[in-house]
């Protein structure tokens, strides 16, 4: 039988590549924040190679792409149910390691509704995230 919208989605990569976007999330929160990834040129009289490349713009760009990933992020979780939402946020985005039995308390479910919401919720994330990469199709 075939489905109106069909649109060969790699369901398990798509989730696969949105929990490794989310596992980076403290990383890329460190990037943006980070006082020492952007620095003023310092300045001496000794002689200095020169390299053609210029290592205060890469951390400019690394800084930019870092704080875009963040922004899309944050949107696509806005489009998430609320649900899905707090439970990727308490998953990945919380300052501490929470727990699975933590977190299926804070939400009221049930260790394998979790483990079902969860696989709900990447999927929804991946699908929701502005930007290419996350949502994989099959490949016929």
């Amino acid at each position: 039988m075939s489905k109106l919208f069909d649109f060969d989605i790699d369901e398990d990569k798509s989730r696969q590549q949105a929990d490794e976007l989310l596992t980076q999330y403290w990383r890329l929160k460190h990037v943006v924040t980070s006082t020492s990834s952007l620095r003023s040129p310092s300045y001496s009289h000794a002689p200095k190679s020169f390299s053609s490349d210029n290592t205060t713009e890469k951390r400019a760009v690394k800084t930019l792409e870092a704080r875009q990933t963040l922004e899309y992020i944050d949107v696509a979780l806005s489009k998430l149910t609320v649900i899905n939402r707090e439970l990727l946020k308490m998953q990945y985005l919380s300052a501490g390691k929470l727990t699975m039995a933590y977190i299926c308390g804070e939400l009221g479910i049930t260790a394998s509704s979790f483990k079902k919401h969860k696989k709900q919720a990447l999927l929804e994330f991946a699908e929701s995230y502005p930007s290419e990469g996350l949502l994989i199709f099959k490949e016929h």
